[in-house]
């Protein structure tokens, strides 16, 4: 954990609010296996590289113990996305800087599709692929709405693992349940992989049908 105190206790009071909805979340917090980091601008390059090493730091711990809710959040403090719209971009923005310099060294995990708008695409660090979840202070649903713009990164393979053990259903549909109880109303852009794409998901923003991902990968694999 690298992250100062202020960003840490904001987390743990929104991940510990009542009825806070992400099963998952509560599970890996309750046993310490969310790994926080603090860094200052969303917008800012100059981070990436720091953010990759950790983030391949935290594949490697997870590849050797293997367990299942153990996520890597990054938190920008000292920065100001303006609206739920303006966090929407940021993300992207990162997520395609990190990718341009992740892509030197590693290639796209190939369990899923590097192309945003395949059914079975997930965004891919490290060689591996990942579930993107946004938080920003504008957002409009309740369980996104962090007092910071943060990125959690979720790896894809904890899914597969949680499928292979036929847990991934219930818990599904447990925290779909949970999620429109805590946020007055369903998540109107949830879908499974593999059904549609879920970059339409991972800012939190509700998008139209219109809507394309401002995402490229540099190297296609498919």
């Amino acid at each position: 954990m690298s992250a100062d105190i202020n960003a840490v206790t904001s987390f743990n009071e929104f991940v510990g609010q009542a009825a806070y909805p992400c099963v998952g979340a509560k599970i890996a917090h309750n046993k310490g296996r969310i790994e926080l980091h603090r860094f200052q601008n969303i917008y800012d390059d100059n981070e990436d590289r720091l953010l990759l090493a950790q983030l391949y730091d935290f594949i490697a711990r997870y590849n050797r113990q293997k367990h299942i809710f153990f996520s890597f959040v990054c938190i920008f403090t000292d920065c100001e996305v303006g609206s739920d719209a303006g966090f929407e971009r940021a993300l992207w923005a990162r997520l395609q800087a990190l990718h341009d310099k992740d892509c030197q060294k590693h290639g796209w995990d190939a369990r899923v599709s590097n192309n945003p708008a395949d059914p079975n695409f997930s965004f891919s660090l490290g060689g591996e692929g990942f579930f993107i979840i946004g938080l920003n202070p504008y957002s409009k649903r309740r369980s996104r709405k962090f007092q910071y713009p943060a990125i959690v990164f979720n790896l894809h393979s904890q899914f597969q693992q949680l499928k292979d053990e036929e847990k991934f259903d219930s818990m599904k549909k447990r925290i779909r349940k949970n999620d429109t109880l805590f946020c007055g109303q369903m998540n109107a852009t949830l879908a499974d992989h593999g059904e549609a794409s879920e970059a339409r998901q991972y800012s939190g923003r509700t998008v139209g049908s219109k809507w394309q991902c401002p995402f490229s990968p540099r190297n296609n694999n498919e």
